[in-house]
């Protein structure tokens, strides 16, 4: 029973995902705060293990394992080791995050959403006074003219908004809701759009679309109508923001230029050939991180990365825990009988968006992708649980 459990950990939870978008710093206070998660919820037995996470904990383990294997063919070792430890920490992260799924049920997801959004609504503020010069010291939150708040980059910043987007976007269609709340919820929304607008970030923008895509085409029959009345409003909203972005010459010359091909697309698209040429060459890879080392670029892709670094079973194994998380929170959402279905919607939604980010950006460190996988596997609230 939820309220059982000891309330500081909702309260660790909620201030971890408060601090989930400050991260221009490593360790970010984010990371701190998940091994306080980490070790908390060990020590106090805050974790739980079932039968339907069986399968993905037997599959991450494994894939962990040919990261180990994929470590005996490094060239430089230091390097790798560095980069594996990244990678254990946040594959940890994932097993606890878990656990605590299984444990906490639906009320770790509203309390996770509801300090992310928090975050999030913090962070895209941040990148829109700085990208129209409304706060002293604004190019230190910008890279290249293109909002990245207190991120190290404009493609991380991007897509870290699109979750909280959807999240917001369920608030607003909530039945019996205000209408003060549904105001609130919808200039949330425009204002994490508009920063997702100013990232420039063309992975975002189709993680974006995609995502949305993905929400609405999955929507029970008895909210469709309710889904489509939302569709229109925020179309309707959308407009004079637009109208008004367009007028600044800053937003067009952006856009034109993120609109062509840009000049290191070549390269990359480049490095990311070579990568997988290596990696069916090297069925085990050629060690975490040696990338850079090799190719003096990033493949700029989670998949040719994963291939050339730590093999084919190893780039086999994640894309299977992919589709089984986007599969499990799609059934969670189906099977769902009161407002956590949103939640699970929302998570499905964010993996397919993620996953299709990840052609273009390497998002295997990424913080927040570690996150939704895990919170895939949240067990459902099923009849008699509290909270």
């Amino acid at each position: 029973m939820t309220e059982r459990l000891p309330i500081w950990i909702f309260h660790l939870l909620f201030f971890m995902m408060l601090s989930s978008s400050f991260v221009l710093i490593e360790p970010s206070p984010y990371d701190f705060l998940m091994l306080l998660v980490v070790c908390s919820s060990l020590f106090f037995f805050l974790t739980s293990f079932t039968q339907n996470v069986f399968i993905p904990v037997i599959v991450m383990m494994m894939f962990l394992i040919f990261q180990f294997v994929s470590l005996l063919f490094a060239v430089n070792m230091i390097l790798s080791i560095y980069y594996l430890t990244i990678t254990i920490y946040l594959i940890i992260s994932w097993f606890v995050l878990v656990g605590i799924g299984q444990k906490l049920k639906t009320p770790l997801l509203r309390v996770v959403m509801n300090g992310y959004l928090i975050s999030a609504v913090i962070s895209a503020l941040i990148g829109l006074f700085a990208f129209f010069h409304f706060i002293p010291n604004s190019d230190t939150f910008l890279m290249y003219g293109r909002a990245k708040a207190f991120f190290k980059d404009p493609n991380v910043f991007g897509p870290f908004l699109v979750l909280p987007s959807l999240y917001a976007l369920s608030l607003f269609e909530k039945e019996q809701v205000s209408k003060f709340k549904k105001t609130i919820y919808t200039i949330t929304l425009l204002i994490l759009l508009t920063a997702i607008l100013v990232s420039f970030s063309r992975a975002a923008w189709g993680n974006w679309f995609l995502s949305f895509f993905i929400y609405f085409l999955f929507t029970k029959k008895e909210v469709l109508q309710r889904k489509f009345k939302t569709t229109v409003t925020l179309g309707v909203l959308c407009i004079p923001v637009l109208i008004w972005l367009a007028q600044s010459q800053l937003v067009e010359r952006l856009f034109q230029s993120r609109l062509k091909l840009q000049g290191y697309d070549e390269s990359r698209f480049d490095t990311q050939k070579i990568a997988l040429l290596t990696g069916l060459r090297n069925p085990f890879g050629i060690g975490p991180g040696q990338s850079e080392y090799t190719f003096q670029m990033s493949p700029h892709s989670l998949y040719a990365r994963i291939l050339t670094e730590n093999g084919i079973l190893s780039i086999l194994l994640f894309v299977f825990i992919l589709f089984i998380s986007m599969n499990k929170a799609f059934q969670s959402y189906k099977q769902s009988i009161d407002d956590s279905a949103a939640y699970f919607l929302v998570i499905c939604a964010s993996l397919v968006g993620l996953s299709f980010n990840s052609f273009f950006i390497d998002t295997l460190h990424w913080r927040h992708f570690w996150l939704v996988l895990a919170l895939a596997w949240c067990a459902p609230r099923q009849r008699g649980d509290d909270g």
